[in-house]
């Protein structure tokens, strides 16, 4: 049969495809779907759509590299499997993954159109300043009930990366980010490299994860973003700076987020990666602060969707102004067109 397909760049093909009605097996289910075949397809792949997520009822959150069943959000799995602490104690063998557009994907914008949007941004450069006061719109609780506090022996850590943790351990408390303290409770660190030769902290919250009550928020769906995106000729994505780190922990429940390493124990001012419901907080937040602005949230990206350039100029203009009141801070600015 012959078939016209839209790529991810927005163009379209058209060739001879064959169907195949397709049974996937996935965490204990079975997926039934109708899938082609391309002949001009490179390399030995399965691509699985949009119509894939929405028969499977997957959710897909790329900030946290993980998924999950809409109908149990809060069992989220891995991309690639759930680590033990043996492999978690192996962590050298992991890179953290890196992603790069193509040098021909979107259309550079005019000089005339740079020039509009580099005095936009000097406009409103102060939401670019890389330190600042949380925001006064949210707070993240960890509840924990009447449950003892939960602890877990250090990792053992290579003595050639004691020196890259020293670095990142040093850098967190002049952000006002962590803190020293005395707790019950106790979390293991673990650094993961990065492809530039630095390396992400790393905390195993899995302990304190177990008894956390959940607070569910829905997360965004990538499939609403590309069917708002379908008919866009401007996108920007406002890439809030450590927009976690935007984000207080409650002073009652600072101590559970207590870590352990070879330089002391300490605990997190500011909301951290790794907790039970720290993306269900993130996301009151984006939520809040996208309310009636033309722009959506999706993780910590801020999106706004124009037809015209001018348009996107006045879009980005009311979003910019947001930010001031809510106290954050981006981190960069991504124009596609």
């Amino acid at each position: 049969m012959e078939v016209t397909m839209a790529l991810a760049d927005g163009s379209r093909i058209t060739m001879d495809a064959y169907t195949a009605p397709v049974s996937i097996d996935i965490e204990g289910r079975t997926v039934s779907i109708e899938m082609l075949a391309l002949p001009k397809a490179k390399g030995n792949r399965t691509l699985l759509g949009t119509d894939f997520l929405e028969k499977s009822g997957i959710v897909l959150d790329l900030k946290n590299r993980r998924w999950y069943f809409s109908d149990k959000p809060h069992h989220k799995i891995c991309f690639k499997g759930d680590l033990d602490v043996n492999s978690l104690q192996a962590a050298g063998s992991i890179i953290a993954n890196s992603c790069h557009l193509r040098e021909d994907e979107g259309t550079p914008l005019t000089p005339e159109q740079r020039e509009k949007m580099s005095h936009l941004l000097e406009k409103f450069d102060s939401i670019f300043k890389p330190r600042g006061d949380p925001t006064p719109y949210a707070e993240h609780h960890i509840n924990t009930e009447k449950h003892p506090p939960v602890s877990v022996p250090p990792y053992t850590i290579a003595p050639m990366k004691k020196e890259l943790l020293r670095k990142e351990i040093d850098d967190l408390p002049e952000k006002d980010v962590i803190e020293e303290c005395k707790s019950a409770y106790g979390a293991p660190v673990l650094l993961i490299p990065k492809p530039d030769g630095k390396a992400r902290l790393c905390i195993d919250y899995r302990k304190l994860n177990e008894i956390t009550v959940p607070d569910p928020y829905p997360l965004p769906r990538m499939d609403d973003l590309l069917q708002s995106a379908k008919h866009t000729a401007f996108m920007s994505t406002i890439d809030l700076k450590s927009g976690y780190h935007q984000i207080n922990v409650h002073p009652a429940d600072r101590d559970k987020t207590a870590f352990v390493c070879p330089f002391g124990t300490f605990r997190f001012r500011r909301m951290p990666f790794g907790f039970r419901n720290s993306p269900d907080t993130f996301q009151r937040l984006m939520e809040m602060f996208c309310r009636n602005l033309p722009a959506m949230a999706y993780l910590d990206d801020i999106v706004a969707l124009s037809s015209t350039f001018d348009q996107h100029l006045l879009h980005l203009e009311i979003v910019f102004l947001k930010p001031k009141d809510y106290k954050l801070r981006a981190n960069r600015l991504l124009v596609l067109v």
